[in-house]
């Protein structure tokens, strides 16, 4: 129990439904039992006349025995002192089961067990107007504009029986704007919901009623009969004299489903249109006398409703309450409305800001780890290509990047909030990949079980990110080029043209001007492609990289272990300077983490990072000349020999030798002297 809580509820569950809610009083205590006299009465053979009770003390909520014969449970296991209660206990007293709240709002319903379950009947889902209905409305003439005769303003109220005060209708028109903007500034939708249940309450005099959910939804089981499923959820309640809030039945509900227009109802103790099988079995059934349900229609769609109901005692609901209820009730729906944007927005705000917070993790807190004067005109590359709806070619060698600057593009591009889909074409057959892209029918091939869709449709108003493209098949390149030139394509196994906005960003490895000229990759669609180009540079052509990056991935490994080294030693930067890295970034990562791994120091060693002496064909490692086999040679044989190779190099001229050799030209000349001449 929450120490201050204002209120607390528990929903009762009636045969096969949660159907009362009875909110409960700090002052007393609410006696459960079989006794017609006590707050909470349970007809039931196995119930003692007084059975339990639940009452409020110390700031807590407790229940306790009262000495019945078949003892009362507590989520199961049966009480023998006092036991405090806590949001979602369930209490089972005989056949009644009953779950304490804090807030209607976060009640969730516990599965039903079934027992005793059975399906509605047909009599709730008939599709004639229920006899006891007296009047529906479409739309609320308070909120119509219509001009308001003055002397309405002073019209004194008239008596309304037990209820008090009636306010006239003009008066009441003039308090729903103040209303509708309190509701405005409510930040839930149940805070309100609460708000509007009691300012109509009290504007009508009322004494019971609620607010409720309604999804209609159905479960595919049931998706064929006449009135779909639904469920119902409890919003908010009042009731003013402590007695149990008794939400709409299943009937009611259908019927509003079926026609979205507010009701009275009068006269409904015996109607079996509006009472379902459990409502007439509950106690309440037989006190009711009128009911006013008013649709909350959002986008045309039921919402949920405003329920009131009158007792044996209270004054029969009226025409004019009708109308009020209708017209609070469609100023809620605008307010709902509101909230549930609002809920959207910050929930794609959100999905936005763990989009940054990730891309900024991946290039060092919104910073590029590279510095090279390479890797910073790449970055200012972006920044200008971003904002623009030009197709990208990003060029580079594997693990360089390339997926990394797609994000970047198309989180700096308008096209940001929308979805950023990435596919690598070479891992899939050309089969598969086309389906992939373009998606297929139900049926189209063996196996298409159901209709999918493809990667271009699902990045509508995003970007698509096409890895490896050069291993396309010509079949498929001839496709994607359509999509590019028209945006529009058909789904395998269709012939419906399908549009799409998309931007297409394309990354390759491979030697595209080559595979044109070997005809494996389509010329048309290489000049296409080629709109903006991006060449990412291999880790080795910017060593000064390698140990920020090396030092940013070690520190993000001992972030999610909470060990490891700290660092590099000096023979393990050296090891890392000197290496070639064929798999460039991501091969540093690896070889990072397996350092993180195997270290045993605060330093990492070069045995840690087990370098590869793997060499990629065609990278500019493969290029060095092979290191010579050791042989034994003085430090003057070495220096002759330097100088003879610098003099072959500059065809003897002596001066440029000289000063490649950082000597003066004497110096140079002595040197030569003794080389042919030792002895002297």
């Amino acid at each position: 129990m929450q120490p201050n809580s204002p209120s607390a509820y528990l929903i009762i569950r009636q045969g096969n439904r949660w159907s009362d809610v009875f909110r409960l009083e700090k002052v007393g205590s609410l006696v459960i039992g079989r006794a017609s006299s006590n707050e909470i009465p349970v007809p039931d053979e196995r119930a003692s006349r007084k059975h339990a009770e639940v009452y409020f003390q110390g700031g807590e909520w407790w229940v306790r025995d009262l000495g019945s014969r078949n003892g009362t449970l507590v989520d199961g296991k049966r009480i023998e002192a006092p036991h405090l209660l806590a949001a979602g206990n369930q209490i089972v007293v005989a056949s009644c089961r009953m779950t304490f709240a804090h807030s209607l709002e976060e009640f969730v319903p516990p599965p039903l067990d079934g027992e005793g379950a059975e399906p509605a009947s047909h009599s709730q889902t008939q599709s004639e107007l229920p006899p006891a209905i007296t009047h529906r409305r479409s739309n609320a003439s308070l909120l119509e504009s219509r001009a308001i005769d003055p002397a309405s303003l002073t019209t004194t109220p008239e008596k309304k029986g037990s209820k008090g005060a009636q306010q006239a209708t003009a008066p009441v028109a003039l308090e729903l704007l103040p209303l509708a903007f309190e509701i405005a500034q409510q930040t839930s939708i149940a805070s309100a919901c609460e708000l509007a249940l009691s300012r109509l309450m009290q504007t009508i005099g009322c004494q019971s009623g609620g607010i409720l959910r309604v999804d209609d939804e159905a479960p595919s089981s049931r998706k064929t009969e006449p009135i779909p499923g639904f469920t119902i959820a409890i919003l908010a309640t009042r009731v003013r004299d402590g007695k149990a809030y008794h939400p709409a039945s299943d009937a009611l509900v259908a019927t509003l489903l079926k026609d979205p227009s507010a009701i009275l109802a009068r006269n409904v103790t015996e109607d079996p249109q509006l009472l379902g099988e459990v409502d007439r079995e509950s106690s309440h059934v037989m006190t009711t006398t009128s009911i006013i349900a008013a649709p909350i229609r959002i986008d045309q769609k039921l919402y949920g409703l405003v329920h009131l109901y009158s007792r044996l005692g209270e004054s029969d609901l009226t025409p004019d309450d009708l109308e009020v209820a209708l017209a609070i009730a469609e100023v809620l729906a605008v307010s709902i409305k509101n909230l549930m944007r609002a809920k959207t927005l910050e929930t794609r705000l959100q999905s936005s800001n763990e989009r940054i917070n990730q891309l900024e993790q991946q290039l060092g807190h919104g910073e590029w780890v590279g510095q090279s004067a390479t890797m910073k005109q790449v970055r200012e590359q972006i920044a200008r290509v971003a904002p623009t709806q030009a197709t990208v070619l990003i060029r580079g060698e594997s693990g360089t990047g390339k997926e990394l600057v797609a994000r970047a593009i198309h989180d700096g591009s308008p096209r940001a909030s929308g979805p950023f889909i990435a596919i690598n074409c070479a891992a899939l057959t050309p089969t598969l990949l086309e389906s992939e892209l373009f998606g297929h029918e139900k049926g189209a091939f063996t196996g298409a079980t159901e209709r999918k869709l493809g990667k271009f449709e699902l990045a509508h108003t995003g970007t698509l990110m096409l890895d490896e493209l050069g291993e396309m098949s010509l079949e498929i390149q001839a496709k994607f080029l359509r999509v590019l030139e028209a945006k529009v394509f058909e789904r395998v196994g269709g012939n419906k043209p399908i549009h799409v906005d998309v931007r297409v960003v394309a990354a390759t490895n491979r030697d595209l001007e080559q595979a044109v000229k070997e005809g494996a990759f389509r010329s048309d669609l290489y000049f296409r492609l080629r709109v903006i180009e991006l060449k990412i540079p291999p880790l080795r052509e910017r060593p000064e990289d390698i140990l920020p990056l090396a030092i940013y991935f070690l520190k993000q490994f001992r972030q999610r272990s909470g060990h490891g080294p700290t660092g590099f030693s000096p023979h393990a930067q050296a090891a890392m300077k000197d290496y070639h890295w064929p798999g460039n970034v991501r091969e540093l990562k690896n070889s990072v983490e397996r350092a993180h791994v195997l270290a045993s120091g605060e330093n990492a060693e070069p045995e840690d990072l087990a370098l590869s002496h793997v060499q990629i064909p065609g990278s500019s490692e493969s290029l060095r000349p092979p290191i010579q086999a050791y042989r034994e040679r003085t430090l003057e044989d070495v220096e002759r020999e330097h100088i003879e190779a610098t003099l072959e190099h500059t065809g003897g001229q002596k001066n440029r030798a000289a000063s490649i050799l950082g000597i003066e030209r004497s110096t140079l000349d002595r040197k030569l002297k003794k080389m042919l001449d030792p002895d002297s």
